[in-house]
């Protein structure tokens, strides 16, 4: 069980709760000019809490321009006396990952999403000894189970005490009960607990526009669709089951069941000083190319030093799509192309085929670190 926080770090989370701030509203045609400077950080840190893939002390370390990957964090527990520990990291299908930035002397931690189950999210947090209470904000991406779900294994149920936490999410959609129509009959995906997330010590921050996050990150706002990728989503959404219904689009709130447009998506970005955009794209449902450009039109910087993340380049998305994608990532040329969680393998194979030197394969436990 994590210890009481102190009263520095509760004044501090409080502070940077009032500093989860909106800055500017765009136009979602994506055209307006950059919403503010987006904040510079000097190196910016990406471990992988929860995803799908797990790999053992066999890979060695990778060292590029500007990123190292740490692949042995967590990879073998050990116990006290040297031996190899029998716990072990847990994959499933979700995304969790705990982004550690600095700026001068300020380090500011945020978690973007929580996988899909509490036990394997308070089990991987306790084997790579990422303490709870030092967490400055939260980004759920959006609101769906395999991103949600592991947030009370955060602090293994630990009681609140005087947590205040900022969790940002895009918008009230987020909070929508969910239907699988992957599955026949449609299975009932559930809805985001905000009652839980208050229990938990979460505060709730609806943020449809592109905001600073902890002073060192920023989130896209409503992403546009700009490019030839499609809101592809196999979900259905119901208005007014854990959502507020009145906080909905006119369309929407109207609705039974909607099909999920995944308007409230965000994708997380940082600045690093001398590399340029880190694009963290939790799972690419408005498209991983649509959240480049925005993240490019928002900031003002148009270089983009690497794209993390899953990109959805699954069903619904057919495998032309998933090969177009990787076309077009050429074009936009980043540094390096980070695939997790539900990118699918038609991509991975394709971008690694066109881009061999920038596509790197993350594991659970594995620290990307980001630094000129």
């Amino acid at each position: 069980m994590p210890p009481s926080p102190s009263p520095a770090i509760v004044c501090r989370r409080a502070f940077i709760s009032g500093a989860v701030a909106s800055l500017a509203t765009l136009s979602v045609s994506g055209q307006a000019k950059p919403a503010f400077a987006a904040p510079e950080v000097d190196m910016l840190a990406i471990q992988v809490v929860v995803d799908a893939a797990t790999f053992g002390p066999f890979l060695d370390d990778i060292d590029r321009p500007g990123l190292h990957v740490d692949r042995h964090v967590g990879a073998a527990p050990v116990t006290a006396d040297g031996h190899m520990s029998k716990k072990a990291l847990w994959g499933e299908f979700g995304l969790s990952l705990l982004a550690s930035s600095k700026m001068g002397d300020e380090t500011r931690r945020i978690l973007i999403d929580f996988g899909y189950t509490p036990e394997a999210l308070a089990n991987n947090v306790a084997l790579l000894g990422i303490d709870p209470d030092q967490i400055d904000a939260t980004v759920l991406s959006h609101g769906h189970l395999d991103h949600y779900g592991g947030f009370p294994g955060l602090f293994a149920n630990a009681p609140a005490r005087a947590r205040h936490i900022p969790f940002v999410v895009g918008g009230e959609e987020a909070f929508c009960n969910r239907i699988a129509m992957t599955a026949k009959p449609p299975l009932i995906m559930g809805a985001l607990d905000r009652t839980a997330l208050a229990q938990a010590g979460f505060a709730v921050e609806i943020r449809p526009e592109p905001s600073v996050v902890a002073g060192q990150a920023f989130t896209t706002g409503i992403i546009p669709l700009q490019t030839t990728e499609r809101a592809a989503i196999p979900t259905a959404m119901r208005p007014g089951e854990g959502c507020k219904v009145t906080d909905l689009s006119e369309a929407k709130r109207l609705a039974e069941q909607a099909a999920d447009d995944g308007e409230h998506e965000l994708a997380t970005c940082y600045n690093v000083k001398g590399l340029g955009l880190v694009v963290i794209v939790s799972c690419g449902h408005r498209g991983v190319l649509n959240s480049i450009r925005r993240a490019q039109a928002i900031s003002g910087v148009q270089k983009i030093h690497a794209v993390v993340g899953g990109f959805h380049l699954v069903k619904p998305r057919t495998e032309a799509e998933a090969k177009a994608t990787a076309a077009a990532m050429v074009e936009i040329a980043p540094d390096y192309i980070i695939p997790m969680h539900c990118t699918g393998e038609v991509f991975i194979t394709e971008a690694t085929r066109l881009m061999p030197d920038k596509v790197i394969r993350p594991f659970v436990g594995n620290r990307l670190i980001f630094a000129a």
